[in-house]
Protein backbone atom coordinates (compact mmCIF):
# COMPACT_ATOMS: atom_id res chain seq x y z
CA UNK A 1 0.00 0.00 0.00
CA UNK A 2 1.59 3.21 -1.18
CA UNK A 3 1.96 6.15 1.85
CA UNK A 4 0.08 8.99 0.91
CA UNK A 5 2.98 11.78 1.78
CA UNK A 6 0.96 15.31 3.07
CA UNK A 7 2.98 18.15 2.43
CA UNK A 8 4.06 20.67 4.94
CA UNK A 9 2.22 23.91 4.31
CA UNK A 10 4.07 27.06 5.94
CA UNK A 11 1.33 29.73 6.39
CA UNK A 12 3.49 32.22 7.79
CA UNK A 13 4.54 32.39 3.48
CA UNK A 14 1.11 33.60 3.04
CA UNK A 15 0.54 35.60 6.01
CA UNK A 16 -0.16 38.63 3.72
CA UNK A 17 -2.51 37.36 1.93
CA UNK A 18 -4.32 35.82 5.32
CA UNK A 19 -4.11 39.29 7.54
CA UNK A 20 -5.48 40.88 4.57
CA UNK A 21 -8.21 38.24 4.16
CA UNK A 22 -9.00 38.94 8.00
CA UNK A 23 -8.76 42.50 7.27
CA UNK A 24 -11.59 42.37 4.33
CA UNK A 25 -13.93 41.05 7.04
CA UNK A 26 -13.50 43.21 9.54
CA UNK A 27 -14.23 45.90 6.93
CA UNK A 28 -17.30 44.59 5.79
CA UNK A 29 -18.64 44.04 9.17
CA UNK A 30 -16.95 47.69 10.86
CA UNK A 31 -19.02 48.90 7.38
CA UNK A 32 -21.91 47.82 8.94
CA UNK A 33 -22.36 49.82 12.18
CA UNK A 34 -20.97 53.43 10.84
CA UNK A 35 -23.72 55.85 9.25
CA UNK A 36 -23.22 57.25 6.15
CA UNK A 37 -21.36 60.46 7.18
CA UNK A 38 -18.48 58.95 8.76
CA UNK A 39 -17.64 56.58 6.23
CA UNK A 40 -14.49 58.26 6.00
CA UNK A 41 -13.90 55.50 9.08
CA UNK A 42 -13.79 52.76 6.69
CA UNK A 43 -11.11 54.37 5.04
CA UNK A 44 -9.16 55.01 8.05
CA UNK A 45 -9.52 51.69 8.87
CA UNK A 46 -9.25 50.00 5.54
CA UNK A 47 -5.08 52.50 5.52
CA UNK A 48 -4.18 51.44 9.01
CA UNK A 49 -4.94 47.25 7.46
CA UNK A 50 -2.96 48.04 4.59
CA UNK A 51 0.07 49.21 6.47
CA UNK A 52 0.13 46.51 8.72
CA UNK A 53 0.11 44.08 5.53
CA UNK A 54 2.83 45.84 4.09
CA UNK A 55 4.55 45.87 7.36
CA UNK A 56 4.28 41.64 6.87
CA UNK A 57 5.19 41.71 3.30
CA UNK A 58 8.33 43.64 3.87
CA UNK A 59 9.47 41.09 6.91
CA UNK A 60 9.33 38.34 3.95
CA UNK A 61 12.23 40.05 2.01
CA UNK A 62 15.53 37.74 1.97
CA UNK A 63 13.15 34.64 3.01
CA UNK A 64 13.17 33.27 -0.45
CA UNK A 65 12.79 31.62 -2.29
CA UNK A 66 10.29 29.28 -1.04
CA UNK A 67 7.22 27.43 -1.80
CA UNK A 68 4.16 26.12 -0.31
CA UNK A 69 0.81 24.90 -0.59
CA UNK A 70 2.05 21.85 -2.67
CA UNK A 71 4.30 24.69 -4.48
CA UNK A 72 0.96 26.63 -5.81
CA UNK A 73 3.09 29.69 -4.26
CA UNK A 74 6.06 31.26 -4.06
CA UNK A 75 7.56 33.66 -2.00
CA UNK A 76 10.74 35.59 -2.99
CA UNK A 77 12.16 38.69 -3.36
CA UNK A 78 10.58 39.54 -6.93
CA UNK A 79 7.06 38.76 -5.07
CA UNK A 80 7.99 41.28 -1.96
CA UNK A 81 9.07 43.80 -4.15
CA UNK A 82 6.07 44.02 -6.69
CA UNK A 83 3.24 43.07 -3.28
CA UNK A 84 5.21 46.08 -1.73
CA UNK A 85 4.63 47.89 -5.06
CA UNK A 86 0.62 47.12 -5.16
CA UNK A 87 0.17 47.95 -1.57
CA UNK A 88 1.86 51.35 -1.34
CA UNK A 89 -0.70 52.14 -4.62
CA UNK A 90 -3.77 51.04 -2.50
CA UNK A 91 -2.74 52.57 0.80
CA UNK A 92 -1.79 56.20 -1.16
CA UNK A 93 -5.39 55.39 -3.26
CA UNK A 94 -7.36 55.07 0.27
CA UNK A 95 -5.90 58.78 0.87
CA UNK A 96 -7.11 59.92 -1.90
CA UNK A 97 -10.52 58.85 -1.75
CA UNK A 98 -11.21 59.36 1.61
CA UNK A 99 -12.68 63.62 0.80
CA UNK A 100 -12.85 62.47 -3.30
CA UNK A 101 -15.58 60.15 -2.17
CA UNK A 102 -17.74 62.19 -0.14
CA UNK A 103 -17.29 65.17 -3.22
CA UNK A 104 -18.77 62.46 -5.98
CA UNK A 105 -21.35 61.58 -3.32
CA UNK A 106 -20.29 57.59 -3.50
CA UNK A 107 -18.94 57.67 0.19
CA UNK A 108 -19.74 54.03 0.71
CA UNK A 109 -18.22 51.33 2.62
CA UNK A 110 -18.08 49.14 0.09
CA UNK A 111 -15.53 51.03 -1.96
CA UNK A 112 -12.85 49.90 0.89
CA UNK A 113 -13.76 45.98 0.52
CA UNK A 114 -13.91 46.02 -3.21
CA UNK A 115 -10.22 48.08 -3.78
CA UNK A 116 -8.80 45.51 -0.77
CA UNK A 117 -10.25 42.53 -2.27
CA UNK A 118 -8.65 43.48 -5.77
CA UNK A 119 -5.63 43.87 -3.85
CA UNK A 120 -5.94 40.26 -2.29
CA UNK A 121 -6.10 38.87 -6.05
CA UNK A 122 -3.38 40.95 -6.95
CA UNK A 123 -1.30 39.25 -4.23
CA UNK A 124 -1.93 36.24 -4.64
CA UNK A 125 -1.48 36.59 -8.25
CA UNK A 126 2.32 38.21 -7.66
CA UNK A 127 2.98 35.03 -5.83
CA UNK A 128 1.37 32.52 -8.34
CA UNK A 129 3.75 29.47 -9.05
CA UNK A 130 0.95 27.43 -10.81
CA UNK A 131 -1.68 27.74 -13.57
CA UNK A 132 -4.80 27.60 -11.31
CA UNK A 133 -3.74 29.79 -8.74
CA UNK A 134 -3.00 32.22 -11.35
CA UNK A 135 -6.51 32.15 -12.85
CA UNK A 136 -7.56 32.48 -8.90
CA UNK A 137 -5.77 35.75 -8.78
CA UNK A 138 -6.44 37.43 -12.29
CA UNK A 139 -10.52 36.48 -11.65
CA UNK A 140 -10.50 37.92 -8.04
CA UNK A 141 -8.42 41.17 -9.41
CA UNK A 142 -10.92 41.27 -12.17
CA UNK A 143 -14.21 40.92 -10.38
CA UNK A 144 -13.14 42.87 -7.98
CA UNK A 145 -11.64 46.13 -10.73
CA UNK A 146 -15.20 45.58 -12.64
CA UNK A 147 -17.33 46.69 -9.75
CA UNK A 148 -14.55 49.77 -8.84
CA UNK A 149 -15.12 50.74 -12.39
CA UNK A 150 -18.86 50.85 -12.22
CA UNK A 151 -18.76 52.42 -8.53
CA UNK A 152 -20.43 55.72 -9.49
CA UNK A 153 -24.00 54.31 -9.92
CA UNK A 154 -25.88 57.59 -10.73
CA UNK A 155 -23.10 58.42 -13.46
CA UNK A 156 -24.46 57.17 -16.97
CA UNK A 157 -20.71 56.55 -18.10
CA UNK A 158 -19.91 55.02 -14.67
CA UNK A 159 -22.20 52.16 -14.97
CA UNK A 160 -21.31 52.10 -18.91
CA UNK A 161 -17.31 51.63 -19.06
CA UNK A 162 -18.06 49.06 -16.20
CA UNK A 163 -20.12 47.22 -18.26
CA UNK A 164 -18.05 47.10 -21.62
CA UNK A 165 -15.10 46.37 -19.23
CA UNK A 166 -17.12 43.13 -17.54
CA UNK A 167 -17.76 42.07 -21.01
CA UNK A 168 -14.34 42.43 -22.66
CA UNK A 169 -13.21 41.27 -19.86
CA UNK A 170 -14.91 38.00 -19.52
CA UNK A 171 -13.97 37.72 -23.04
CA UNK A 172 -10.68 38.00 -22.50
CA UNK A 173 -10.81 35.57 -19.48
CA UNK A 174 -11.98 32.78 -21.58
CA UNK A 175 -9.15 33.24 -23.90
CA UNK A 176 -6.88 32.58 -21.38
CA UNK A 177 -8.48 30.10 -19.69
CA UNK A 178 -7.96 27.89 -23.23
CA UNK A 179 -4.46 29.24 -23.27
CA UNK A 180 -4.49 27.47 -19.90
CA UNK A 181 -6.14 24.41 -20.59
CA UNK A 182 -4.07 23.46 -24.03
CA UNK A 183 -1.23 24.18 -21.85
CA UNK A 184 -2.00 21.47 -19.25
CA UNK A 185 -3.25 19.16 -21.81
CA UNK A 186 -0.14 19.39 -23.18
CA UNK A 187 2.52 19.32 -20.43
CA UNK A 188 0.05 17.21 -17.76
CA UNK A 189 0.77 20.00 -15.66
CA UNK A 190 -0.13 22.98 -13.97
CA UNK A 191 3.45 23.57 -12.05
CA UNK A 192 5.46 26.58 -13.68
CA UNK A 193 8.42 24.68 -12.80
CA UNK A 194 6.80 21.17 -14.05
CA UNK A 195 5.80 22.61 -17.82
CA UNK A 196 9.26 23.92 -17.84
CA UNK A 197 11.03 20.45 -17.32
CA UNK A 198 8.12 18.55 -19.81
CA UNK A 199 9.00 21.28 -22.67
CA UNK A 200 12.80 20.85 -22.01
CA UNK A 201 14.02 18.70 -24.69
CA UNK A 202 16.93 17.76 -26.31
CA UNK A 203 15.24 18.64 -29.57
CA UNK A 204 13.64 22.00 -28.35
CA UNK A 205 12.90 22.85 -32.16
CA UNK A 206 10.68 19.78 -32.18
CA UNK A 207 9.32 21.44 -29.07
CA UNK A 208 8.72 24.81 -29.90
CA UNK A 209 6.89 23.81 -33.24
CA UNK A 210 3.99 21.75 -32.00
CA UNK A 211 0.81 23.47 -33.05
CA UNK A 212 -1.06 23.17 -29.88
CA UNK A 213 1.98 25.05 -28.52
CA UNK A 214 1.86 27.52 -30.32
CA UNK A 215 -1.65 28.03 -30.21
CA UNK A 216 -1.35 27.95 -26.53
CA UNK A 217 1.39 30.87 -26.48
CA UNK A 218 -0.94 33.21 -28.55
CA UNK A 219 -3.83 32.43 -26.57
CA UNK A 220 -1.88 33.01 -22.81
CA UNK A 221 -0.11 36.41 -24.90
CA UNK A 222 -3.56 37.71 -25.89
CA UNK A 223 -5.29 37.49 -22.93
CA UNK A 224 -2.55 39.04 -20.47
CA UNK A 225 -2.61 41.84 -23.46
CA UNK A 226 -6.02 42.61 -22.88
CA UNK A 227 -5.57 43.02 -18.67
CA UNK A 228 -2.80 45.25 -19.39
CA UNK A 229 -4.58 46.95 -22.45
CA UNK A 230 -1.45 46.22 -25.21
CA UNK A 231 -2.68 47.36 -28.90
CA UNK A 232 -4.99 46.40 -30.50
CA UNK A 233 -6.60 44.77 -26.97
CA UNK A 234 -6.93 47.93 -25.14
CA UNK A 235 -10.93 48.73 -26.66
CA UNK A 236 -12.24 49.07 -22.92
CA UNK A 237 -9.58 51.41 -21.95
CA UNK A 238 -10.37 54.84 -22.61
CA UNK A 239 -14.08 54.46 -21.67
CA UNK A 240 -12.97 52.72 -18.70
CA UNK A 241 -10.74 55.05 -17.53
CA UNK A 242 -12.83 57.80 -18.24
CA UNK A 243 -16.05 56.41 -16.80
CA UNK A 244 -14.66 55.40 -13.37
CA UNK A 245 -13.61 57.49 -10.33
CA UNK A 246 -10.75 59.05 -10.63
CA UNK A 247 -9.08 57.54 -7.65
CA UNK A 248 -10.11 53.95 -9.14
CA UNK A 249 -8.72 55.03 -12.45
CA UNK A 250 -5.17 56.08 -10.99
CA UNK A 251 -5.13 52.58 -9.06
CA UNK A 252 -5.97 50.93 -12.11
CA UNK A 253 -3.34 52.30 -13.93
CA UNK A 254 -0.36 51.16 -11.62
CA UNK A 255 -1.72 48.26 -9.83
CA UNK A 256 -3.07 46.23 -12.32
CA UNK A 257 0.32 46.59 -14.20
CA UNK A 258 2.60 45.56 -11.83
CA UNK A 259 -0.05 42.44 -10.86
CA UNK A 260 0.39 41.65 -14.48
CA UNK A 261 3.77 42.19 -14.96
CA UNK A 262 4.53 40.07 -12.07
CA UNK A 263 2.62 37.21 -13.76
CA UNK A 264 4.26 37.32 -17.15
CA UNK A 265 7.65 37.29 -16.19
CA UNK A 266 6.88 34.49 -14.20
CA UNK A 267 5.09 32.40 -16.29
CA UNK A 268 7.09 32.80 -19.62
CA UNK A 269 10.63 33.29 -18.17
CA UNK A 270 10.22 30.63 -15.60
CA UNK A 271 7.51 28.36 -17.33
CA UNK A 272 8.27 28.41 -20.97
CA UNK A 273 11.80 29.76 -21.66
CA UNK A 274 11.58 26.99 -24.19
CA UNK A 275 8.94 29.36 -26.30
CA UNK A 276 11.06 32.15 -26.10
CA UNK A 277 11.69 32.55 -29.84
CA UNK A 278 8.12 32.27 -30.18
CA UNK A 279 6.38 34.85 -27.60
CA UNK A 280 9.68 37.12 -27.50
CA UNK A 281 7.88 37.95 -31.61
CA UNK A 282 4.79 38.87 -30.28
CA UNK A 283 5.49 41.06 -27.32
CA UNK A 284 7.66 42.77 -29.28
CA UNK A 285 4.99 43.35 -32.13
CA UNK A 286 2.80 44.28 -29.02
CA UNK A 287 5.03 46.67 -27.30
CA UNK A 288 5.63 48.80 -30.12
CA UNK A 289 2.23 48.80 -31.11
CA UNK A 290 0.95 49.66 -27.81
CA UNK A 291 4.07 52.79 -27.62
CA UNK A 292 3.17 54.00 -31.27
CA UNK A 293 -0.89 53.93 -30.96
CA UNK A 294 -1.18 55.50 -27.24
CA UNK A 295 1.16 57.98 -27.55
CA UNK A 296 -0.37 59.25 -31.41
CA UNK A 297 -4.16 58.43 -29.96
CA UNK A 298 -3.30 60.74 -26.72
CA UNK A 299 -3.05 63.88 -29.17
CA UNK A 300 -6.02 63.72 -30.34
CA UNK A 301 -7.92 63.99 -26.73
CA UNK A 302 -9.64 66.77 -25.43
CA UNK A 303 -10.16 65.05 -22.47
CA UNK A 304 -7.53 64.92 -19.55
CA UNK A 305 -8.56 61.46 -18.18
CA UNK A 306 -8.70 60.44 -21.60
CA UNK A 307 -5.57 61.74 -22.62
CA UNK A 308 -4.33 60.08 -19.76
CA UNK A 309 -5.48 57.15 -20.23
CA UNK A 310 -3.62 56.79 -23.62
CA UNK A 311 -0.71 57.77 -21.76
CA UNK A 312 -1.12 54.82 -19.54
CA UNK A 313 -1.31 52.57 -22.19
CA UNK A 314 2.22 53.77 -24.02
CA UNK A 315 3.60 53.46 -20.09
CA UNK A 316 2.52 49.73 -20.65
CA UNK A 317 4.30 49.21 -23.62
CA UNK A 318 7.39 51.14 -22.15
CA UNK A 319 6.97 48.36 -19.05
CA UNK A 320 6.86 45.69 -21.26
CA UNK A 321 9.76 46.62 -23.65
CA UNK A 322 12.00 45.65 -20.58
CA UNK A 323 10.44 42.54 -20.36
CA UNK A 324 10.76 41.50 -24.45
CA UNK A 325 14.33 42.40 -24.70
CA UNK A 326 14.99 40.05 -21.21
CA UNK A 327 16.58 36.94 -23.20
CA UNK A 328 19.75 37.74 -25.32
CA UNK A 329 20.47 35.61 -28.07
CA UNK A 330 24.10 33.86 -27.04
CA UNK A 331 25.81 30.72 -29.19
CA UNK A 332 22.30 30.77 -30.88
CA UNK A 333 21.05 30.54 -27.39
CA UNK A 334 18.37 32.81 -25.64
CA UNK A 335 19.96 34.11 -21.69
CA UNK A 336 18.34 35.32 -19.18
CA UNK A 337 19.07 38.49 -18.15
CA UNK A 338 18.44 40.18 -14.49
CA UNK A 339 19.21 43.91 -15.52
CA UNK A 340 16.14 43.99 -17.60
CA UNK A 341 13.68 42.85 -15.47
CA UNK A 342 15.56 44.92 -13.22
CA UNK A 343 14.60 48.01 -15.33
CA UNK A 344 10.87 47.28 -15.36
CA UNK A 345 10.50 46.78 -11.71
CA UNK A 346 12.09 50.02 -11.39
CA UNK A 347 10.11 51.85 -13.93
CA UNK A 348 6.47 49.94 -12.27
CA UNK A 349 8.31 52.13 -8.92
CA UNK A 350 8.57 55.51 -10.37
CA UNK A 351 5.55 54.93 -12.31
CA UNK A 352 3.51 54.44 -9.22
CA UNK A 353 4.69 58.14 -7.93
CA UNK A 354 4.43 59.82 -11.17
CA UNK A 355 1.17 58.22 -12.30
CA UNK A 356 -0.40 58.52 -9.14
CA UNK A 357 0.53 61.85 -8.75
CA UNK A 358 -1.11 63.15 -12.11
CA UNK A 359 -4.28 61.53 -11.39
CA UNK A 360 -4.16 63.40 -7.96
CA UNK A 361 -3.74 66.72 -9.21
CA UNK A 362 -6.96 65.92 -11.44
CA UNK A 363 -8.84 65.11 -7.90
CA UNK A 364 -7.60 68.15 -6.67
CA UNK A 365 -9.74 69.47 -9.22
CA UNK A 366 -12.86 68.22 -8.40
CA UNK A 367 -15.73 70.17 -7.07
CA UNK A 368 -19.00 69.85 -6.42
CA UNK A 369 -20.87 69.92 -9.81
CA UNK A 370 -17.66 70.35 -11.38
CA UNK A 371 -14.55 67.48 -11.85
CA UNK A 372 -12.14 69.43 -14.09
CA UNK A 373 -11.71 66.29 -16.72
CA UNK A 374 -11.53 68.71 -19.99
CA UNK A 375 -8.21 70.29 -20.46
CA UNK A 376 -10.11 73.83 -21.23
CA UNK A 377 -10.64 73.56 -17.83
CA UNK A 378 -7.02 74.12 -16.83
CA UNK A 379 -6.88 77.53 -18.67
CA UNK A 380 -4.58 80.21 -16.48
CA UNK A 381 -4.38 77.90 -13.45
CA UNK A 382 -0.69 77.84 -14.02
CA UNK A 383 -0.93 82.08 -13.62
CA UNK A 384 -3.62 82.10 -10.90
CA UNK A 385 -2.34 79.17 -8.81
CA UNK A 386 1.51 78.62 -9.71
CA UNK A 387 1.95 76.53 -6.89
CA UNK A 388 -0.36 73.62 -8.22
CA UNK A 389 0.59 74.61 -11.77
CA UNK A 390 4.36 73.83 -10.60
CA UNK A 391 3.42 70.31 -8.85
CA UNK A 392 1.60 69.22 -12.39
CA UNK A 393 4.19 70.26 -14.79
CA UNK A 394 6.68 68.26 -12.31
CA UNK A 395 4.23 64.60 -13.02
CA UNK A 396 4.05 65.68 -16.28
CA UNK A 397 7.73 66.05 -17.41
CA UNK A 398 8.41 62.86 -15.38
CA UNK A 399 6.18 61.00 -17.45
CA UNK A 400 7.43 62.63 -20.53
CA UNK A 401 10.85 61.16 -19.12
CA UNK A 402 12.90 64.97 -18.60
CA UNK A 403 15.42 65.25 -16.31
CA UNK A 404 16.10 66.09 -13.04
CA UNK A 405 12.34 63.44 -12.83
CA UNK A 406 12.71 59.89 -11.92
CA UNK A 407 10.59 59.42 -15.46
CA UNK A 408 13.79 60.45 -16.97
CA UNK A 409 16.40 57.44 -15.41
CA UNK A 410 13.17 54.85 -15.03
CA UNK A 411 13.09 55.18 -19.55
CA UNK A 412 17.45 56.01 -19.58
CA UNK A 413 17.42 52.34 -18.09
CA UNK A 414 14.77 50.52 -20.12
CA UNK A 415 16.59 52.28 -23.13
CA UNK A 416 19.64 51.21 -21.69
CA UNK A 417 18.61 47.40 -21.29
CA UNK A 418 16.73 46.96 -25.11
CA UNK A 419 20.16 48.25 -26.41
CA UNK A 420 22.59 46.10 -24.12
CA UNK A 421 20.39 43.06 -25.50
CA UNK A 422 20.67 43.93 -28.88
CA UNK A 423 16.96 44.85 -29.07
CA UNK A 424 17.55 48.88 -31.38
CA UNK A 425 14.31 49.31 -32.88
CA UNK A 426 12.37 48.85 -29.91
CA UNK A 427 14.37 51.07 -27.99
CA UNK A 428 14.43 53.46 -31.35
CA UNK A 429 10.64 53.35 -31.03
CA UNK A 430 10.53 54.02 -27.47
CA UNK A 431 12.84 57.44 -27.88
CA UNK A 432 10.74 58.81 -30.85
CA UNK A 433 7.29 57.85 -28.86
CA UNK A 434 8.47 59.32 -25.89
CA UNK A 435 9.41 62.50 -27.99
CA UNK A 436 5.73 62.57 -29.19
CA UNK A 437 4.46 62.33 -25.63
CA UNK A 438 6.26 65.71 -25.14
CA UNK A 439 4.00 67.53 -27.36
CA UNK A 440 0.59 66.51 -25.39
CA UNK A 441 1.92 66.68 -22.12
CA UNK A 442 3.32 70.24 -23.30
CA UNK A 443 0.03 71.01 -24.33
CA UNK A 444 -1.60 71.07 -21.07
CA UNK A 445 1.19 72.99 -19.70
CA UNK A 446 0.88 76.24 -22.31
CA UNK A 447 -2.95 75.44 -21.09
CA UNK A 448 -2.24 76.45 -17.71
CA UNK A 449 0.73 78.92 -18.03
CA UNK A 450 0.30 80.40 -21.91
CA UNK A 451 -3.54 80.71 -21.98
CA UNK A 452 -6.55 83.19 -20.23
CA UNK A 453 -8.59 81.68 -17.54
CA UNK A 454 -11.38 80.06 -18.68
CA UNK A 455 -13.49 82.28 -15.99
CA UNK A 456 -11.18 85.25 -14.48
CA UNK A 457 -13.81 86.83 -12.73
CA UNK A 458 -14.64 83.89 -10.71
CA UNK A 459 -11.90 82.40 -8.06
CA UNK A 460 -11.44 79.06 -8.22
CA UNK A 461 -11.36 76.93 -5.19
CA UNK A 462 -9.30 73.80 -5.10
CA UNK A 463 -10.22 71.02 -2.65
CA UNK A 464 -8.82 71.46 1.14
CA UNK A 465 -8.34 68.08 1.81
CA UNK A 466 -5.59 67.09 3.66
CA UNK A 467 -5.37 63.69 3.00
CA UNK A 468 -5.17 64.62 -0.28
CA UNK A 469 -2.13 66.85 -0.12
CA UNK A 470 -0.68 65.26 1.99
CA UNK A 471 -0.31 62.20 -0.65
CA UNK A 472 0.97 64.42 -3.05
CA UNK A 473 3.34 65.78 -1.26
CA UNK A 474 4.50 62.24 -0.72
CA UNK A 475 4.63 61.78 -4.90
CA UNK A 476 5.63 65.16 -5.73
CA UNK A 477 8.67 64.32 -2.89
CA UNK A 478 9.01 60.71 -4.52
CA UNK A 479 9.37 61.84 -8.66
CA UNK A 480 12.27 64.72 -7.40
CA UNK A 481 14.23 62.26 -4.99
CA UNK A 482 14.25 59.15 -7.38
CA UNK A 483 15.24 61.39 -10.57
CA UNK A 484 17.99 62.91 -8.39
CA UNK A 485 19.13 59.83 -6.24
CA UNK A 486 18.04 56.36 -7.92
CA UNK A 487 21.57 54.15 -6.89
CA UNK A 488 19.55 52.73 -3.53
CA UNK A 489 16.47 51.98 -5.39
CA UNK A 490 18.13 50.63 -8.21
CA UNK A 491 20.11 48.08 -6.60
CA UNK A 492 16.44 46.99 -4.52
CA UNK A 493 15.16 46.28 -7.91
CA UNK A 494 18.84 44.09 -8.93
CA UNK A 495 18.08 41.97 -5.73
CA UNK A 496 14.70 41.54 -6.61
CA UNK A 497 15.07 40.71 -9.95
CA UNK A 498 18.05 38.12 -8.98
CA UNK A 499 15.95 36.24 -6.95
CA UNK A 500 13.88 34.68 -10.24
CA UNK A 501 16.88 32.57 -10.34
Amino acid sequence: MQQVVIPDILFSLALPEISLAILIGFVLIFDLFVSLEKKSLVGLVSLIGIIIVLYFTLSQWGVGPKTTFSDFYIVDNFSVFLKSTILVCAALTVLMSIDYLKVEKINYGEFYAMLLFSVFGMLVLVSANDLMTLYLGIETMSISIYVLVAFMRNDVLSREAGFKYFLMGAFASGILLYGIALLYGYTGSTSFTAIAKALSSSNVNAVVSQPVLILSVILLVGGFAFKMALAPFHMWLPDAYTGAPTSVTAFMSVAVKAAAVAVIVRLFVIALPSMSTRWTVLFWALTAATMVWGNIAAIAQKNLKRMLAYSSMSHAGYILMGFVSCFTIHNGKYLFSDFNVSSVLFYLGIYLFTNLGAFGMLIWMCQEGKRGDQIEDWRGLGQSHPWFGMCFVVFLLSLAGIPPTAGFVGKLYLFAAAIQNEFYWLAVIGILTSAISMYYYGRVIMVMFMEPAKDPDIPFEFSRASSLIFTLVILLSMTLYLGLFPDSFIDITKLSASSLF
